[in-house]
């Protein structure tokens, strides 16, 4: 406990104040993981295991130690190898022939600036990019215009008000972290949006952001405040930096639905100190059809992981089709309100079924399943041939890139690096 409090200090750059509540936060939610008991029993069943050894070597010396390690060790490894190598060849069994393209990329010192051509934002999250700055000149090269910087916001219980506030040194940490940031992508003419996600410590009967919900009038007031002044602090950031766009909330369906007006106060706090453009990142499923502060804001913000099939083999032609029904009530949403359609985040995960229900992350079992980056291929392809061309359309900030560097692509994750899908997208983005 003491070397993670001293870890965590270090991590805040020593800001104690912030590192009380982040190491009490991290406390809690320790003690009260069931991962963090199964994770403690590990040392006991090991030294049973070893005590276990030592008995058979007592009992019948030599012979009997041979026979341990031999039954108890060599045998258990060497299946587990064997079994985890086969394992590997089925995920990775998926024939996928696709050729890459090097003409679209582009190889200039600065982006393309291809928004002047067709008004669509080409954004992407990125996470870890302080770590590996020269990442961002790689998104540079796949014709990325933007990137969306992502701060989580601690929230301990889903129906109380406990947000962790923004003090002053946290302020100026994250000031120093992003304008280093800042600065890289300003050589390369790269833009930044600025989108705070609330984070959940503690998940209780499957909740989640979306069903953040107070329980007195006095708690709502009181989230209201703590979330107003951690946003504000976010605007003035993004203000003080000079970055292009900020979105206001993620994906709080029913703050929005029990208290809207509290919600257009706040943008007119945001409007007041913050000059680039608005937007609020709403769910795909009924959330986007309802926010009645869409008026307010530049753009409607659309979390976009609509499920597109119902396969786990999706053919191309059915992906386009199930866009084309979304595409019908997306635009009556943007005409009623008079405003463009940015997706504020779109992803899939490079997995069989990736397609029937693309919001859903990596679990346990997704461990053992198939790798495949044609299903994730097809998905942006689908995309791209169905809605990236409409009028209404005003951009994309796909969900994700590590920044790690590392990314083989022979994983399940959502990152596009090292995988088909990065070189589909750059080819897209160029008109």
């Amino acid at each position: 406990m003491v070397f993670m409090f001293l870890l965590i200090l270090f991590k805040n750059k020593y800001a104690v104040a912030t590192t009380v509540l982040f190491f009490k936060d991290f406390v809690g939610n320790l003690f009260t993981s069931p991962s963090f008991y199964v994770i403690t029993t590990i040392p006991y069943f090991l030294f049973l295991f070893i005590k276990n050894i030592i008995y058979d070597y007592k009992r019948n010396k030599i012979k009997g130690l041979l026979k341990s390690v031999f039954f108890k060790i060599a045998i258990p490894v060497m299946i587990l190898f064997i079994g985890n190598k086969a394992l590997q060849n089925y995920r990775l069994s998926e024939v996928l022939n696709y050729t890459w393209d090097t003409t679209i990329e582009n190889n200039s010192t600065k982006v393309n600036n291809y928004y002047s051509i067709d008004n669509k934002q080409r954004g992407i999250h990125v996470f870890n990019i302080s770590k590996d700055l020269e990442d961002i000149e790689l998104l540079k090269t796949n014709n990325f215009e933007w990137i969306t910087l992502t701060p989580f916001i601690n929230q301990g219980d889903y129906n109380k008000p406990t947000l962790r506030l923004i003090s002053d040194d946290s302020y100026e940490n994250m000031l120093k972290h992003y304008k280093v940031i800042k600065e890289e992508c300003d050589s390369y003419g790269i833009k930044i949006m600025l989108k705070p996600h609330i984070w959940l410590s503690k998940i209780e009967n499957g909740k989640w952001r979306s069903d953040i919900e107070m329980e007195t009038e006095q708690d709502w007031n009181t989230w209201f405040e703590n979330y107003n002044q951690t946003i504000i602090k976010y605007a003035e950031l993004a203000e003080q930096l000079q970055m292009e766009q900020f979105c206001i909330g993620t994906e709080l369906e029913t703050t929005v639905y029990e208290k809207p007006d509290q919600w257009k106060a706040l943008i007119q706090k945001v409007r007041a100190i913050y000059k680039g453009k608005l937007t609020y990142a709403a769910n795909w499923d009924n959330e986007y059809k309802k926010v009645p502060f869409w008026g307010e804001l530049d753009y409607i913000g659309i979390q976009a992981y609509f499920p597109i099939s119902v396969k786990d083999d999706p053919a191309l032609l059915e992906l386009e089709n199930y866009w084309r029904k979304h595409a019908e009530e997306i635009v009556l949403v943007s005409s009623k309100f008079n405003k463009p359609i940015l997706f504020t985040e779109l992803g899939y995960k490079s997995i069989r079924g990736t397609s029937k229900k693309p919001w859903e992350w990596n679990g346990i079992m997704n461990t053992y399943s198939k790798i495949s980056k044609k299903e994730q291929l097809l998905c942006y392809q689908a995309f791209f041939n169905t809605i990236w061309e409409e009028p209404w359309f005003h951009g994309i900030h796909i969900w994700e890139w590590q920044s790690r560097g590392t990314s083989s692509g022979n994983n399940t994750n959502f990152t596009i690096e090292g995988k088909p899908s990065l070189n589909l997208i750059a080819k897209h983005f160029k008109p």
